[in-house]
């Protein structure tokens, strides 16, 4: 394998690297990422610029929560070789045609799950960089979309020995998880959402802050958040 062929990655939020040490080592460069006030996207993005200093050709950033096999890896890796500068990943998601919430899993691949998600080189020299004002949640579709007007593709491919719990690293419902959600759709819209979603979004604002004070609080917390640009990690 050439050194400018030789692939990065690194695994978010895995305290204990115990997904790396599944990873087949010889032929991936392995480093794991522990989040503490960096954010998904911030994460991603240390290790990227490591990456690109480097000369490394793709990069791939994988959640703890998937259960993945080296022969899995190998498999992903030969993909990667054969596939064009994109993104490519084993899970797209979808979004919702009115709203532009995120729908995962989806035969629509509007972009590729950063729960295991290779970036090209070329992709990251063009588009730059995850927005990290995120902080959790909408950076990979972010990026995707990016990417995708930048003319890249974005190639699902299904790898046997690569799966996905999607089990929330917050936990379902808590109200970091809601929180995140809420202010994070609400800024993905205002950054890449077409004239008529985002007018829409912001008509209903009222409906959306109700629905979120009746339900989860951390919902109204992160719209009024959004509101007054609080954004990044929400200390509690």
């Amino acid at each position: 394998m050439k050194a400018n062929n030789i692939i990065g990655i690194t695994v978010i939020f895995d305290n204990d690297a115990s997904l790396a040490k599944n990873l087949s080592v010889d032929v991936l460069n392995v480093k794991n990422t522990k989040l503490s006030n960096l954010g998904y996207g911030g994460g991603i993005n240390k290790r990227i610029r490591e990456a690109i200093d480097k000369g490394y050709e793709w990069f791939i950033a994988m959640n703890q929560d998937l259960k993945v096999t080296k022969s899995g890896m190998e498999k992903f890796q030969k993909i990667l070789e054969k596939s064009p500068p994109g993104i490519v990943g084993p899970f797209a998601g979808g979004l919702d045609p009115k709203r532009w919430t995120t729908i995962l899993p989806s035969k629509n691949v509007d972009y590729i799950s950063g729960a295991c998600m290779a970036i090209h080189r070329d992709v990251i020299e063009k588009i730059g960089f995850f927005y990290e004002p995120y902080f959790m949640y909408y950076e990979d579709a972010d990026y995707s979309l990016r990417a995708k007007k930048a003319g890249f593709p974005l190639i699902h491919v299904p790898v046997a020995g690569i799966a996905h719990d999607d089990t929330p690293m917050l936990g379902k419902g808590s109200f970091l998880h809601e929180y995140y959600l809420a202010r994070n759709h609400l800024l993905f819209v205002e950054r890449q959402a077409p004239p008529a979603v985002r007018l829409y979004e912001y008509l209903r604002l009222p409906k959306t802050m109700a629905e979120g004070l009746r339900g989860n609080r951390g919902a109204g917390a992160g719209v009024a958040d959004y509101l007054l640009h609080r954004f990044g990690e929400k200390k509690l």
